[in-house]
This record gives structure tokens, sequence and C-alpha cells, in this order.
């Protein structure tokens, strides 16, 4: 019985003290959670109630909706009040939908640049490790802007839409598809202007040519003043030029025997625009290839094959011409030019006869004393010079030679090149010019007179 009793005792006192501990665990689980709540509220407290969160969860409300338009307003302000990666990548996805490319990528990188600090709440992570992709991104999207100057120049600044370019060798960013103006100045030199128009991710090099401030010494008492210089101010010109092929009798020789000196006349139109340091000038010209009927045969042959070629082509040619220009005066109205010119030509309209010859008297002598052959063996007695051979069967009057690509010799399409092509500049005004060109081209020497009008 007693050791009954003292098993009994035993149990209950175990039992007391389970009793007893199931409360103070629930006591403590319940302090536990109330201390991580209130860890987890306190965390949260500083973001909701800082500046700007007002409009800033107002905008992200808009741009959930994908209404840019109305959220860029509200997040600038939230970002200036309160600068967090949670308010400024929202703000500078916008900017990239509305197109700004500039803003947006200026944005990210300030972002990307940014070190977490205490405050930052797991969101403002997240938009920080995004502003880094989102910058690489926009950065091969946005055009950019070099500079190159022709010269050195003192107190060089260079301005963008306004905005001066502290390096002027560093790039420069511009918003794609739109007009951008460029300027410059130096010391003693008159003022650069353009604009340009730049696709998304293109790049640019402009080639800055500061013309010189020409200063026209005071006239003495009673001295007429001499006119001040005037320099050119266009950039771009229209123009109209007439221009010939001289082609010389010796160059003919080089491939037939006979032929004649052939001045080939013609005119084009011209367009004029700056590019890379130089002038580039598209024409689109006639050229007249009529020549009388003059005597040929190929190199080496007997005196027979002595032919009368005529021609009455016609050309239509798109040339390109590529010069620079050498100033050699200070006030720039006369310059030295030189460069190229390539293009292609069409034979559009014309033909190109030949006639079998045989000399008057019987006898071999000066071919330009020959007479054109009637026919096979006509006038009799011809047969030696007006014969049959399948060659030139049909070389008699009325006879028309095809074009290259049926058999014949006409031309129909040729190339257009002249190398080198050196000219003389004359600027009787500040929009007006003067151009008087030669060079060698394919045909022969080329000859060229031209007048330009700045617009």
């Amino acid at each position: 019985m007693e050791r009954a009793g003292r098993v009994c005792r035993r149990r209950l006192q175990t039992g007391g003290q389970s009793a007893r501990a199931k409360p103070r665990r629930g006591t403590l689980r319940a302090v536990l959670t109330v201390l991580l709540a209130a860890a987890a509220l306190l965390e949260s407290v500083p973001a909701l109630a800082a500046p700007g969160d007002g409009p800033g969860v107002k905008g992200l409300g808009y741009v959930r909706r994908r209404d840019c338009a109305s959220a860029v307003p509200l997040l600038e302000e939230a970002n200036r009040l309160n600068p967090r990666p949670s308010w400024a990548v929202p703000l500078a996805d916008c900017y990239l939908a509305l197109g700004d490319l500039v803003h947006a990528g200026e944005l990210y990188h300030r972002v990307a640049a940014e070190k977490p600090v205490r405050g930052w709440l797991r969101i403002d992570i997240r938009a920080a490790e995004a502003a880094k992709r989102k910058a690489a991104d926009v950065d091969a999207r946005i055009p950019r802007l070099r500079f190159r100057t022709s010269d050195a120049y003192e107190g060089l600044e260079i301005s963008v839409d306004g905005k001066r370019v502290a390096d002027p060798d560093a790039e420069v960013r511009v918003a794609p598809g739109v007009r951008v103006r460029i300027t410059a100045r130096a010391r003693d030199h008159r003022d650069f202007a353009d604009t340009v128009v730049l696709a998304e991710g293109a790049r640019r090099e402009v080639v800055l040519r500061l013309e010189p401030a020409v200063e026209v010494a005071p006239a003495k008492p009673g001295a007429s003043a001499a006119p001040s210089p005037r320099e050119p101010v266009a950039r771009r010109w229209i123009g109209v030029r007439y221009y010939g092929v001289v082609l010389p009798k010796f160059v003919m020789n080089l491939v037939a025997d006979g032929g004649t000196n052939l001045v080939i006349p013609g005119g084009a139109f011209t367009f004029t625009t700056p590019a890379v340091g130089a002038d580039i000038t598209v024409g689109l010209g006639y050229l007249s290839y009529r020549m009388a009927s003059t005597p040929f045969k190929p190199p080496g042959e007997p005196d027979t094959e002595w032919e009368f070629i005529g021609s009455s082509l016609e050309a239509i040619t798109a040339t390109v011409d590529l010069m620079w220009a050498f100033p050699l005066d200070a006030a720039r109205r006369w310059s030295f030019r030189a460069g190229g010119s390539v293009g292609v030509g069409w034979m559009f309209r014309g033909a190109l006869t030949r006639v079998q010859s045989y000399p008057a008297n019987g006898k071999p002598g000066d071919p330009a004393t020959y007479l054109e052959c009637r026919g096979p063996n006509d006038p009799r007695g011809t047969f030696r010079y007006c014969n049959a051979l399948d060659k030139d069967a049909a070389h008699y009057p009325g006879y028309q030679e095809p074009d290259w690509f049926h058999g014949g010799i006409r031309p129909l399409i040729f190339p257009w090149l002249v190398l080198p092509q050196l000219g003389l500049t004359f600027h009787p005004s500040r929009s007006t010019a003067i151009d008087l060109d030669t060079g060698v081209s394919i045909s022969g020497f080329l000859t060229s007179l031209g007048f330009r009008v700045g617009i």
C-alpha cells in the first residue's frame, strides 16, 4: 500500500508539471509571433510613411494600366521627394515607352550605379538589379554624335540643341528620329551650324569646318571703302553644268585603225551637299555621241576591211562626284578641288551604222577618200571590198549594229569613271559658285563648266 501511494504521488507530480509546461510553451509561441509581426510592421512603416509614397503608389497604378503619360509626373515627384529604385526604374521604363531613350538610359545608369542602403526593401533591390540589364539594352539603341575639327580652333565651343558639350572628344547621345541642331564657335572664326537626324543605334561623325572671320582695315579719310570679301556660307547647292568628253584620235587608235577627234557634248542638273569633309555632287545628265561616217577597221587587218561607221547615239548619265576643296585665299572665294566621279550611262536612243567601203580608183590609199559600198560587188569589180562574208555580209546602207546584249558592238549600259578629277571654284557671292573641272575618264578627257546656287 505504501509503495502504491508513492507511485500515485509521483504520477500526480509529473502530471502537474506537464499541465504547467503546456501553458508556458503556448505563451512563448504567442510572444514570438507578436515580436515577428511587430518587426515586419516596423520595417514597413518607414516606407509607408516616407515622403513621396502617395504620388509614387498612384503613379505605379498608372504604370500597371500602361498609362505612362499620367504616370511620369507622379513618379518624377516621388523620385524627387524620396529617391528609390522602386520609383526610378518604373519611371525610366515609362521614358523608354514614350521614346525618350536618352533620359531612360541616364536614369537606368544612375540606379545601376547606386549601392544598397539601409531602408531599401526587396522591391528596391530587384529594381536596381533590373536597371543594370536595361541600361545595357538602351545603350545599344541610343544614337551618338562624335566631332572632328578640320583645324585647331582657339576657344572652340560646341553645343547640341543649345546644351554645351563639355568634352569635344567624347560621344554625345541624342534622341533618335529627331532633328538635332549643332552649333560651334571659336575665336576669330564664323559660327558653324548644322542639323542632323539619326536613327536608333546610328553613329555619326560631324566634321567642324569654321570659316575665318575676315576683317577689313578701316579706309583712310577720303578714300573709297574697299568691298569686304564675302566668303560662301551655303551648305547645299543646286546647279547646272555643261560637260563634254574629248575623245582624241590617238585614243581610238588604241583599239582600231582610223577614227577621228570626237567631242561628246552634254549637260547635267546637280545637287551638292557636304559629307565627311568633302562635297558630294549628284548629277543627272545627257551626252550626245553623234559622229559622222568615219573610216574604221580592226588593227592589223588588210585594206579590204575598211568600213564607214556613224553614230546618232544619245545617253542619259547618273553620276556621283566626291571632291575635296582647298581654299586659295583667306576669304575662300577661290578654291582648288580634287577628287573623282563614278556613275552609269544608258544609251536610250540612236543607232550605230556600219557600211563597207572601197577605194574609188581601185587602189588602196587614204581611207577617208573611199566610197560606201552599195551592196555585194556593187559597184561591179569591188568584190574584194564589198563582199558577202559572214561577219560583214549585211554592212551596207541602212544597216544598224545590234547592242552588246544581242551580239553587236553598240553599247547599251556603260560605266562612268573619272579619276582624277581636278577643278577650280570661284564664289562671286556667298551663295553662288562657278566650277571649272577637268579629268581623265574611261571615254576620254572630261571638261566641265558649272554654276551653282546655295539653298
